[in-house]
């Protein structure tokens, strides 16, 4: 058991506050959106639902801690960084917020001193009757921060979810549903901000319509509705001390961004010369950094390629690296780098180079290939090959070869890729993952869940669909092929070794073992019993099929000492019935 160290609380705080501060941007924007129906309609549910929340003492303590912990530790990331060569992700987790903070510091201060400590009430209709009551170019300035303000604060957040939930299911299984529907994440990601936007700004325009209307029946001026909403939300006392927060904010913020651009000025010189060592790489590369620097941060500076799924957080593993001299001079890894170490069954002379950082010269050899993006991999399986009970389907065409001989080549072609997009449809669309086509053969994994009960429901599902769609093909190809295209399917499950595989840019998570392997003999004993599928009886048991009135075949499978218990289905498509 691996104490925690210092680095790994900080982390756990970024996390923590991170995911409160998301959660309120995420129901604060989507109120925002209302508007689009009425001003009524927001401030009723920001009433109902989220003041109840967040205006309560323990969810507004929490906020506030939250946001504090948050900016503290994120401006002290980026004061000690020893360079800025980062992707254009990390910048933009740099640069968003600390130009969304210099509006966003008057929002959060107005706010606080007009209901926290003058007690008066925050609304909807008192935010677009402030924003109204100034002139035409200060209110189509103050619509653009804040929508710029909404996308820099959201996109922030999204970048920063993203990457921990990736984390999440790929090293622990945990939230694999992100993983498993991506397009339904798209979307929210999309529709928040752009709701938001337009919520915000079809509230302003019907505030500025309603103020008109007043205006006409009352003979006053526009501006006089607007100041008698603001009178009745803010006590009077309170408007000096909310008209001098604007000029205060303009003022300092500037001065400490100035103060930590030269901080950071300061760092990169003071780091460029004085205290350097080298970072020897193979093939004779080398870079020149400054004590304190990661090996990941020497890697991105001397332009040498360097995998690194998470940004240099420690999360993903994939920057890891063998050192190959100087060992004996490393500092000892941190708590959060040995839980990292020992989760992915590294020996000692492998480190994190995001987390690693040498106090003298120092040879070390990177062990993933950088030209493999990794950002789609659902499991730790995929980074460190680690052992793990897992489904796999095989389906294969029979006597195609045959078939093919009497066909264009165009003909085969097309067969080939219906039936491929008939099995890999279904396959996915059921939670599995096509790992490769072997002539007219298809090999699946289901793995992206958990429990292999799931998981083998999923794959009986799949062998089920296959067969029917398979049957509706064969009709809709009848005119013009006189033959229809057999195939035979086998589903086992068992101890596998999954993980990236393979050479170059070919590299792709599979999965090897003596279970694999039973699963393709079971696919091949389909042809001696004439069916369609041939599915292990624990596979079987596993996804809750009726076998009751079925009776199990022992098969004697090459290499396996044992007999194996199987149900054959001259049907698929019979199978869940």
């Amino acid at each position: 058991m691996v104490r925690e160290d210092f680095s790994t609380i900080i982390r756990k705080i970024r996390i923590f506050s991170g995911v409160i501060l998301f959660a309120y941007v995420l129901m604060h924007l989507s109120n925002h959106s209302l508007n689009i129906f009425s001003i009524d309609l927001a401030d009723n549910i920001r009433e109902r639902y989220f003041a109840v929340i967040w205006q309560h003492p323990i969810g507004l303590v929490l906020l506030y801690l939250s946001l504090f912990a948050h900016l503290i530790l994120g401006f002290s990331s980026v004061l000690t960084r020893k360079s800025f060569k980062m992707s254009v992700k990390d910048w933009v987790q740099i640069i968003f917020p600390i130009l969304a903070l210099l509006f966003l510091a008057q929002h959060i201060a107005a706010s606080f001193i007009i209901t926290k400590i003058f007690g008066g009430s925050e609304t909807y209709s008192l935010l677009f009757a402030a924003i109204g009551s100034g002139e035409k170019s200060a209110m189509i300035m103050d619509a653009v921060f804040y929508s710029l303000m909404i996308v820099f604060i959201w996109t922030h957040g999204v970048i920063g979810l993203d990457a921990y939930l990736k984390q999440q299911a790929v090293h622990h299984g945990k939230y694999s549903f992100y993983m498993n529907y991506p397009s339904f994440f798209k979307f929210v990601y999309w529709i928040i901000p752009i709701g938001a936007v337009l919520g915000w700004l079809s509230g302003l325009r019907d505030m500025s319509f309603i103020a008109q209307i007043k205006s006409l029946e009352l003979g006053i001026p526009a501006q006089n509705y607007f100041g008698s909403i603001i009178m009745k939300h803010i006590p009077v006392e309170a408007f000096p001390v909310v008209l001098a927060v604007e000029p205060i904010v303009m003022k300092y913020y500037p001065l400490f961004i100035l103060f930590v651009v030269l901080v950071c000025i300061f760092n990169i010189v003071r780091a460029r010369f004085f205290g350097r060592i080298v970072v020897n790489y193979p093939g004779g590369e080398s870079v020149s950094i400054p004590k304190g620097t990661t090996v990941l941060e020497a890697s991105r500076m001397g332009g040498i390629p360097h995998q690194s799924v998470c940004g240099g957080r420690g999360r993903c593993t994939t920057c890891r690296i063998k050192v190959t001299g100087y060992e004996a001079m490393l500092p000892a890894p941190s708590g959060h780098e040995i839980k990292a170490i020992e989760r992915v069954g590294l020996d000692d002379k492998v480190r994190l180079a995001c987390q690693l950082k040498p106090t003298s010269n120092i040879s070390v050899q990177p062990l993933l290939n950088p030209d493999n993006t990794l950002e789609t991999v659902r499991s730790a399986r995929a980074l460190t090959g680690k052992e793990q009970e897992t489904v796999v389907l095989f389906v294969d065409l029979r006597d195609f070869t045959k078939l093919s001989e009497k066909k264009l080549p165009y003909d085969v072609v097309y067969i080939l890729n219906k039936y491929y997009a008939v099995c890999g449809e279904i396959i996915e669309k059921n939670g599995g993952r096509l790992d490769k086509f072997i002539g007219d053969g298809i090999m699946a994994i289901f793995d992206a869940e958990s429990k292999t009960d799931v998981n083998s429901r999923n794959a009986v599902i799949s062998a089920n669909e296959i067969s029917k769609s398979m049957k509706t093909l064969n009709s809709e190809l009848k005119t013009d092929f006189s033959e229809d295209m057999r195939f035979g399917m086998g589903i086992h499950a068992g101890s596998m070794i999954v993980g990236m595989m393979g050479y170059g840019k070919t590299v792709t998570e599979t999965a090897v073992g003596d279970n694999v392997n039973i699963a393709a003999r079971l696919e091949e004993l389909s042809k001696t019993y004439r069916c369609e599928l041939v599915v292990s009886k624990y596979v079987a048991d596993k996804a809750r099929v009726d076998t009751d009135k079925l009776k199990p075949k022992l098969v004697d499978i090459r290499g396996r000492k044992e007999a194996l218990e199987v149900f054959t289905f001259e049907n698929a498509a019979d199978i869940l019935v």
